[in-house]
């Protein structure tokens, strides 16, 4: 297993070897692999490589809305997961980068015959984003030729995960298109006054937990009348409702039971870069938009003392990622927009260099592209073997 979890390089050679100049396939399905595609294209324009987006179309439940917000010019190409089953219409890539091991995927490169086949892509699977069961999907990497996983600290549990597993020759690195080290503050965060507040679709997941939130934005717009408190959602109501993560209770809707609120807290569904470029301060509870609020620098509360919050599940694993970022704040801090900035060893934990990172993907696949000879063998199916 090739180890870039310590920023080294990982032996690559020059010229051929060097990742450079490849053809890489980046698919999506739903709005997490869509903004995974677009953070992953940004970090690696202009290294020489061509990019193209896939969407892949079946079973997809993403609105036209969410679409061109993230990709206005559509996708470069269309896809089903049945493009997934077999080597051949993939032999034009050098490598599939993806956050998502569709299981057609996953059990086309478990075949000998096509693992160990020398005319197929590199297929480099990254985790999802925050994975606070991070085990559940290492399972399904571990037929993957590298695997990328975040925090630092879970590099280790990847590999006594995989200890037992026939990963073969795999390449392991540390990072995310998300969770990139962040710069300096906004240059006008002095002068911003919106306040979001992230939702997610499954968390907090009672009623009780939502009006609470809802009565607490609610205090912050009337404190501050000059302030806008935005309730920034994931999605509208009738937008992915094929989704894994199905809302329970809208927000909008509870809005709407509630009545009397303060005129300066408001809605938006706008896309999340739109949303950092204004915000003065964000909140969220267990989304990964913590992440995006820190890289961005954005001053950020992770609030996670909301009524019944011993029925979220997510609230343990969000304390065990954030406990000593120094983001997690009580209510009444939250009530005062009191923020700190992130701690600067948990932040190195988290956060990988733009440039680091797109320095790991080319590694990776150059460590596929110089796989022994007698490795890259061409392979008969099984059905062609005597």
């Amino acid at each position: 297993m090739n180890d870039a979890s310590n920023g080294a390089t990982s032996g690559t050679a020059t010229g051929a070897t060097t990742g450079a100049g490849a053809r890489i396939l980046l698919p999506f399905v739903d709005d997490s692999t869509l903004f995974f595609v677009q953070r992953m294209r940004d970090l690696l324009a202009d290294r020489g490589h061509e990019l193209v987006t896939g969407w892949v179309t079946n079973d997809s439940d993403l609105s036209y809305r969410q679409l061109t917000a993230v990709l206005p010019n559509g996708p470069d190409v269309l896809l089903h997961t049945d493009a997934f089953r077999q080597a051949t219409p993939l032999s034009e890539f050098d490598a599939i980068v993806t956050s998502r091991m569709f299981a057609a995927l996953r059990d086309m490169i478990r075949m000998p015959h096509v693992r160990y086949g020398a005319d197929r892509p590199a297929v480099i699977a990254f985790q999802g984003g925050l994975e606070f069961d991070p085990e559940r999907g290492f399972g399904n990497r571990h037929a993957a030729d590298a695997v990328f996983v975040v925090p630092q600290g879970d590099i280790d549990r990847y590999r006594k995960h995989s200890e037992t597993a026939d990963t073969g020759p795999q390449y392991l690195g540390f990072g995310h298109p998300t969770f990139l080290t962040p710069g300096e503050p906004p240059a006008d965060l002095a002068d911003r006054r919106d306040v979001y507040f992230f939702a997610q679709a499954i968390s907090p997941p009672t009623k009780r937990a939502r009006l609470h939130l809802l009565r607490m934005l609610a205090a912050i717009a009337r404190a501050d009348p000059e302030r806008t408190v935005w309730l920034k959602l994931r999605h509208l109501p009738h937008e992915n409702t094929g989704h894994l993560h199905r809302e329970e209770y809208p927000y909008p809707s509870l809005m709407k039971e509630m009545g009397d609120l303060p005129a300066n807290l408001k809605l938006t569904a706008d896309p999340m870069d739109a949303v950092l470029d204004r915000a003065a301060v964000g909140i969220t509870c267990t989304s990964t938009a913590a992440v995006d609020l820190v890289r961005a620098g954005v001053p950020t509360l992770v609030y996670l003392d909301y009524v019944e919050s011993y029925l979220d599940p997510l609230v343990p694993p969000m304390r065990r990622l954030f406990g000593k970022s120094g983001l997690v704040a009580d209510t009444a801090q939250v009530l005062r927009l009191q923020t700190s900035a992130p701690d600067p060893a948990w932040t190195g934990t988290l956060f990988c260099p733009a440039t680091r990172l797109a320095e790991q993907v080319e590694e990776a696949i150059a460590a596929f592209r110089a796989r022994p000879v007698a490795v890259r063998r061409r392979i008969p199916p099984p059905d062609m073997l005597d």
